[in-house]
């Protein structure tokens, strides 16, 4: 039996957490045998739990943590373990330096820009950690692995193109009910659905623009906001509605465990990031047959095709977000959008083809070190 470490930068909600957890849920169904080791408590250990996993809680503060190296170098040799697969930039420095030191084959995974940001520090150090220790370096779109072949030192030969995958059963379950009835609103209005955690590169301040305009446009127009609410940002989003000329029919929700409810409530789904690795909450939308309006921000373009499958609009453009909320209330043109994206999604972004991907790589890695 093949033996895999598990690591991860966070504990909260997010989407490359979710990728992560649903991946060791898959592969808990087939003959690998999996190690998962945690910063700490959170979102991640609850979800892992409940998957039968039991986590490993190890402390990692600080840059270089000498004691973090050590316990996880003891829990290899302990474990036995023979390959170890890290998602973000801090876990997947921490991997390639524990493949070096213990001899062992090493995926390491970038979910986004945000990972090969020039203010990180002692980046090129990182990124050549990375590039001697990491076997394979997989980037969840060509975007980013053009980002990463272009803005790093990392070897092109490494680098590997998987998507995210999600689960379309649980988003094409029957149309939920109870939200408009939560926020007090009419059946006949219109809900806008975004998901995102609450941070710069998710550009919710187009997003209030946006439904400034709306406002006055289609009262019966109303943004949902799901996602984690970091306290700075926030703030400063609630003072921009504030003093905005007319007062946005904004619903902001907070972190949900009811996602999948919540999209198969919604009429349109919209993503105004500024920067985007890969829209795990997109394919989702897609799945459960809401319509999406995202911004050419990185992965998008690779999901969506503008006018079939969806419609993309420029960055930080609140106007084009407005008229394509317009054009996608239009019933002739929603439906050839949601039947167009559900079977596109199906058949690209799957759970099981990205399960696929990785048993691959690991196969080959393990294979490759067992006859080396």
């Amino acid at each position: 039996m093949t033996t895999i470490l598990h690591l991860i930068d966070t504990t909260g909600p997010g989407g490359a957490e979710t990728v992560f957890t649903n991946l060791l849920k898959e592969l808990e169904q087939t003959e690998f045998r999996n190690i998962v080791v945690l910063r700490g408590e959170g979102w991640v250990a609850d979800r892992v739990r409940s998957l039968g996993i039991k986590p490993h809680i190890i402390d990692s503060k600080g840059s270089f943590n000498l004691g973090y190296i050590k316990a996880l170098r003891q829990l290899i040799l302990r474990e036995k373990v023979d390959l170890i697969h890290a998602h973000l930039l801090g876990s997947n420095v921490y991997g390639a330096l524990l493949a070096l030191i213990c001899r062992k084959p090493m995926i390491a995974t970038f979910h986004g820009a945000v990972d090969v940001a020039s203010r990180e520090r002692f980046l090129r150090v990182k990124f050549f950690l990375i590039g001697r220790g990491a076997s394979s370096i997989v980037c969840v779109s060509k975007r980013l692995q053009q980002e990463l072949a272009d803005r790093s030192p990392l070897s092109t030969h490494k680098l590997k193109l998987i998507y995210n995958g999600v689960d379309p059963e649980t988003f094409s379950g029957a149309p939920a009910s109870g939200l408009k009835e939560e926020l007090g609103l009419p059946q006949d209005a219109t809900l806008v659905v975004s998901i995102g955690n609450i941070r710069p590169a998710k550009g919710y301040e187009h997003l209030v623009d946006a439904a400034v305009t709306m406002a006055d446009r289609d009262p019966k127009v109303h943004f949902v906001v799901v996602g984690h609410q970091k306290e700075n940002l926030f703030n400063k989003l609630m003072d921009q509605v504030a003093n905005a000329p007319r007062q946005p029919n904004i619903h902001w929700l907070g972190f949900r465990q009811d996602v999948a409810n919540i999209l198969r409530q919604a009429d349109i789904f919209l993503l105004p990031s500024v920067s985007e690795g890969f829209s795990i909450s997109t394919v989702e939308a897609m799945m459960a047959g809401v319509p999406v309006i995202a911004t050419r921000s990185g992965g998008p373009e690779e999901i969506i095709i503008d006018g079939v499958s969806g419609i993309l609009v420029p960055v930080k453009d609140p106007g084009a977000i407005v008229m394509a909320i317009q054009k996608l209330m239009g019933q002739s043109t929603r439906e050839g959008v949601i039947d167009e994206a559900r079977r596109s999604a199906k058949d690209r972004f799957s759970l099981q083809s990205m399960l696929a991907s990785y048993k691959d790589t690991y196969n080959q890695l393990v294979n490759k070190k067992r006859d080396g």
